[in-house]
């Protein structure tokens, strides 16, 4: 299998390395073990891609990968061989910023997740884009493998923090995917739409 990754911008290191120098140096509160040992000198980046993500209205509406909202830049922050966080950078007219640095089990669930690809027979001699799909309302991330080639299928692997009565950490057609996200989506936004009646009084 190979990746390709779409053209980022050309200042988005640049962009991102204060942020980070500076997260490095505080070393708070949420900041695990692997980022808490690492320094300046021994961290890298991944070759960045983008995030994109649907709606509760758009998986009701039966709308699929191709109707997903394009949203941040994500760089892995490596250390020592280890993915240690997740860094955003946010589009904004003509320019990107820095939006967030996650040191939760995205980003080293997201490694796991491409060392599953790498290893997957299936996925032999293809070649695919990376990226990620969110859908907050069901705390659903899965690794997006969007294949170059019309003839080859998309592909996702649901990953940490999705729910694993959810889905688990497999590999999963997009037609298989949406079989479990539809009907999760129809049940969230019945129980949504319930409370807002209840709130409203109607």
């Amino acid at each position: 299998m190979q990746l390709t990754y779409p053209m980022a911008p050309s200042h988005g290191v640049h962009t991102l390395r204060p942020a980070l120098q500076a997260a490095l140096q505080t070393k708070g509160f949420g900041i695990n073990s692997q980022f808490a040992k690492a320094t300046a000198s021994n961290v890298s980046l991944s070759r960045p891609y983008r995030g994109y993500s649907l709606s509760l209205e758009d998986l009701t509406q039966g709308k699929g990968l191709n109707h997903a909202a394009l949203g941040n830049w994500h760089y892995l922050v490596v250390s020592n061989g280890k993915t240690i966080a997740d860094a955003e950078l946010a589009e904004v007219p003509g320019n990107v910023e820095f939006s967030a640095l996650n040191h939760g089990v995205m980003a080293a669930a997201t490694a796991s997740a491409l060392k599953l690809a790498e290893n997957a027979a299936s996925l032999k001699g293809k070649t695919y884009e990376l990226r990620v799909l969110f859908v907050s309302a069901l705390h659903f991330v899965g690794i997006w493998l969007h294949a170059v080639d019309a003839a080859d299928e998309d592909v996702i692997i649901p990953i940490e923090p999705t729910p694993k009565s959810l889905a688990s950490t497999q590999l999963y057609s997009a037609a298989k995917i949406f079989a479990l996200l539809t009907p999760a989506a129809q049940q969230a936004k019945a129980l949504f739409d319930a409370d807002t009646r209840g709130l409203s009084g109607n």
